[in-house]
């Protein structure tokens, strides 16, 4: 248990200095590249090598994110990055990119790399796969239960990472394609616009009709809060505590850490957890969207979201009791501390005066009633609170504020001292560091007043703002010497640089120099194509089995018996298609299709991969591939056909497939799933329903989600009874197929979700007939309707940043 490391985030030096100084065991940063919170201050090459110093020097590590998905383009700048991250000694890497973490592995073997929470990590079978590519630590995914993150936690050697405090996301991280789709905005490329902070209303289609409801922001999750039940998740086996917050500001990054720090510590030495009210006070005080335990502690539905505002909650201080129109001002019933400098949420600005019985007070406290100055409209029962506490702040900031140094590290020394020597001062640390300094005037014999034990321990001890206390010093010394204060001083500021140097390199590197060698291109002979088709049910199967089809993803495992008979009837390979989340458990489903005889499988995660190691396995693009690397790695993992994400645009594609010889497959039709969700909007807010509690009402109602702008994007199930919304227009690239095959696709996916089955039919042959005829476009009134109806081109012809 000793060993729980508390890591913050940091998007500035001054966040950096306030989780040194409150007590964080490690902090993760980026740079100004590669970083999945591109808008967050982040740190340039010279930041960098300051920021590795400052913390190494303090006993803190330094992991840096460079967890977005590499283009071609990118590869070499990449290294290059990488090259410099390890010169400058930063501790381990955070990476999403499977074909980099290759790269990484591969010319750097000693780094140590850890998955980002965006690799989607949410099963045994995913932390295996992991380990085998060489990661020594894995960050969980946010939607794993403390049972689930116990059961890996004792099955895997590699150091577990959950996150404990902080924003959530409603999607899987690594799986949301909504600020992709919607804006070019990719979260896979550190630039989320946030888009489930947005207003939607939820539509009911089988009337045609909004649900009503009070509150907007239906995808808007709570900030995650566990510090009241820290000790269930410390238990379970896990490593690093890890606390979100990059595009922070430092006054939160203090409180933040210095409570988890305080509440750790205890539990620690006590073995008992005790949580302050003031602790929690501060928590709520310093930002907050109401916060939830989250699913790691078991929280569900509305317990996980909060619909009514995306931003700031703040600390609950009390009512509004009387309104006072004539005068303007207002009477609270106070349940919490109120000080003049303060932040409410109610009229914004900051609280002036506070009137008590006539009394102007500068603070009061629960149970006072008290006046305040207010001009706007304001209702009698009106909650009120604090959404800015000014003591908290300004204490926050004296822990980091003018490079003062709260965290000392304890040194020993020993001087000698001889007659007509120089003096050599030696200083050793925690962690066995030692330095050896010789001063530049000799030791001379005392004329007058000799030089005393104590003068000597006071000048060596006289370490002012550095990190450092002197705990003890052995003075070896020749009787009645002297020796000039200002010698002792120099020797003592030249051990404390020498040490400083010696525990900046804290992984003894030597300097690497990377040479990166341009690929060869390969030269591509005419390719087939084909025709691969995605469906969900037998309806569907039945209205395409006879069309001139390579390969069908089936998904419903419940009819893929039947499906896998249709298909042999037909001549027609078939691929099951699992659901693309899989906790530990439901693996059980793949077993499953296996029994039935499928040995063909569409992967959709990497734990799959790991699972399904002996059989034939076609990559989903859920999977992220976007450079070669990538596919390279995937090539030797029994995978047959590779399918290309989606945000990659025509040149890009061409760029990545020119460096490898394998089957690409690219989707052009589909209406692209941009989210997939523990919480489900249609059963939490029309029914309250229970987690676990599959009722099949929700995929028979056929709800969607409007956003303001009038975009309706249709929301279901999947059979573990996650939600996937979709997006609101459909990719269609029927008349771009030849641009997509002399880009180097040879696999042309159609995905089909909600559409009618005598209409799938027809898109399906309108695809086979141009494909079929030499990518020559057949005049058709399928052909039509499609160019004509609500379509999208995606990123095929735009690409993301």
């Amino acid at each position: 248990m000793s060993n729980i490391e508390l890591l913050a985030p940091v998007g500035s030096f001054d966040a950096l200095r306030a989780a040194v100084s409150n007590g964080a065991n490690a902090v993760y940063l980026g740079g100004k590249s590669f970083g999945a919170r591109a808008s967050a201050n982040n740190f340039d090459t010279e930041e960098m090598k300051q920021a590795v110093a400052y913390a190494h020097i303090r006993d803190v590590k330094v992991y840096v994110t460079v967890n977005t998905l590499v283009k071609e383009s990118e590869i070499n700048y990449f290294l290059k990055y990488i090259n410099f991250l390890y010169n400058v000694d930063v501790d381990a890497l955070i990476l999403q990119d499977i074909g980099m973490t290759k790269l990484v592995k591969e010319h750097f073997p000693d780094f140590e790399i850890h998955a980002s929470t965006q690799m989607v990590a949410h099963s045994l079978e995913d932390v295996k796969y992991l380990e085998k590519l060489g990661f020594k630590r894995v960050v969980l995914a946010r939607e794993l239960e403390i049972s689930e993150i116990e059961y890996i936690s004792k099955n895997t050697s590699v150091d577990i990472e959950v996150f404990v405090h902080g924003a959530l996301c409603v999607c899987y991280s690594g799986q949301c394609l909504m600020s992709s789709m919607i804006g070019g905005r990719s979260g896979n490329r550190g630039r989320c616009a946030q888009p489930c902070r947005k207003v939607y209303d939820l539509i009911d289609k089988s009337n045609n009709s909004s649900v009503n409801l009070d509150d907007k922001y239906l995808l808007s999750p709570r900030d995650l809060n566990t510090i009241e039940e820290l000790d269930k998740i410390i238990d379970t086996g896990v490593l690093s505590l890890k606390i979100e917050g990059r595009m922070k500001r430092a006054e939160y990054v203090a409180t933040v850490v210095g409570s988890y720090r305080e509440v750790l510590d205890y539990y620690q030495t006590n073995k008992k957890l005790k949580v302050k009210k003031e602790t929690l006070d501060d928590l709520y005080s310093i930002f907050n969207r109401k916060f939830t335990k989250g699913y790691i502690l078991e929280k569900s539905g509305k317990e996980i979201m909060n619909p009514e505002k995306p931003n700031n909650t703040g600390l609950y201080i009390g009512k509004v009791v009387d309104v006072d129109k004539r005068r303007n001002k207002i009477t609270l019933k106070l349940e919490n501390t109120l000080k003049k400098g303060d932040g409410l949420s109610i009229g914004g600005g900051n609280v002036g005066r506070i009137l008590k019985n006539n009394d102007i007070l500068t603070e009061a406290h629960e149970g006072d009633t008290i006046q305040l100055d207010f001009n706007i409209p304001i209702q009698i029962g009106q909650e009120v609170y604090k959404t800015l506490d000014s003591e908290l702040l300004d204490r926050s900031r004296r822990t980091y504020e003018n490079e003062v140094e709260i965290k000392k590290i304890p040194i020993k020394g020993k001087i000698i001292l001889k007659l007509d020597e120089y003096p050599s001062l030696l200083i050793k640390d925690n962690d066995d560091n030692k330095v050896k300094v010789v001063g530049t005037k000799k030791v001379e014999k005392a004329i007058k007043v000799a030089l005393s034990d104590e003068k000597i321990e006071t000048q060596l001890s006289k370490l002012g703002n550095t990190p450092y206390e002197l705990k003890s010093i052995l003075i070896d010394k020749d009787e009645n010497i002297s020796m000039p204060v200002s010698i002792l001083n120099e020797i003592r500021r030249e051990a404390v640089e020498k040490l400083n140097n010696k525990r900046k390199n804290l992984n003894k590197r030597k300097l690497s120099k990377i040479e990166v060698e341009d690929k060869e291109k390969l030269d591509k002979d005419v390719r087939d194509t084909k025709v691969n088709v995605k469906i969900r049910k037998m309806s569907q199967l039945r209205k395409i089995a006879d069309l001139n089809i390579d390969t069908i993803y089936y998904e419903d495992i419940d009819t893929l018996k039947d499906a896998m008979n249709v298909c042999k009837e037909h001549n027609k390979n078939i691929v099951y298609c699992p659901p693309r989340i899989l906790r530990n458990n439901q693996y059980n489903i793949l077993d499953e299709a296996i029994d039935m005889g499928i040995d063909e499988f569409l992967v959709s995660n990497i734990g799959m991969i790991n699972k399904l190691s002996d059989y034939t396995m076609y990559a989903d693009y859920y999977l992220n591939v976007f450079n070669s690397e990538t596919i390279k790695h995937l090539q030797n993992e029994n995978i047959k056909s590779i399918g290309l994400s989606p945000e990659l645009n025509l040149h890009e594609i061409k760029q990545v497939l020119s460096y490898v010889d394998i089957e690409a497959e690219a989707i052009v039709y589909s209406r692209i799933p941009l989210m997939i969700s523990e919480y489900c909007p249609m059963g939490v807010l029309t029914r309250n329903c229970n987690k676990d509690k599959r009722c099949g009402t929700c995929n028979q109602s056929k709800y969607l989600l409007k956003d303001e702008k009038g975009q309706e994007f249709p929301v279901s199930q999947d059979k573990f009874c996650r939600s996937i919304i979709y997006n609101s227009k459909i990719l269609c690239m029927i008349d771009h197929l030849e641009d997509m095959y002399n880009s180097g696709i040879s696999a042309f996916r159609l995905e089909f979700t909600f559409e009618e089955e005598n209409f799938i039919r027809e898109i399906v042959k309108a695809y086979i007939d141009i494909i079929d005829n030499d990518f020559e476009v057949q005049d058709s009134e399928m052909h039509e309707k499609l160019i004509n109806e609500g379509i999208t081109k995606g990123h095929y012809l735009r690409g993301v940043e």
